[in-house]
């Protein structure tokens, strides 16, 4: 068999593919021209509460129900801590460090247990062919309630984004 440098042909081959589909796949998916069928809707943010802020509705009971908040939560900071996701101040931009995000724990800015909120930005795609819609996930803000004085919410603060494609 052709040998190049120490490698076999087929290696070369199997390589060379392996840098074509890596190329490929890490192209931005704005400059790819949609297959047949395939109809990018845009981009949508909203929030989803994580808590149901009143157990007096029923409704909000059921649709929490099925879901972990808790281990969503510590799979958010194990991968931060771990340096396998990266953390974003919402208001910024800017990265922030692990110490800064372990600071902000130990100072007791927030607790885990406090993050009742998320924000979603998503990319919304229509497939004709298959008459489904699909939603990519570009990032999500985890929030904490904050309170007055006398215990009245006055809203949610970010604890940081998490950015997962552009």
């Amino acid at each position: 068999m052709l040998r190049a440098k120490g490698l076999h042909l087929t290696e070369i081959s199997l390589e060379f593919l392996f840098l074509v589909i890596f190329f490929s796949a890490c192209q931005n998916s704005e400059n790819v021209k949609p297959s047949a069928g395939i109809v990018p809707v845009g981009e949508i943010i909203y929030d989803t509460f994580l808590i149901n802020r009143d157990s007096t509705d029923a409704w909000g009971v059921e649709c929490l129900a099925k879901f972990d908040r808790k281990t969503l939560i510590d799979k958010v900071f194990e991968n931060v801590y771990k340096g396998r996701a990266t953390a974003y101040d919402y208001f910024t931009g800017e990265k922030l460090s692990i110490e800064q995000i372990r600071k902000m724990e130990e100072e007791k800015l927030f607790t885990r247990k406090e993050i009742s909120k998320i924000q979603f930005a998503e990319r919304w795609i229509w497939d004709e062919s298959t008459v489904q819609m699909r939603k990519e996930l570009i990032s999500m803000t985890i929030a904490y309630e904050v309170y007055n004085e006398l215990g009245v919410s006055r809203g949610q603060k970010p604890v940081f984004k998490l950015i997962f494609q552009n």
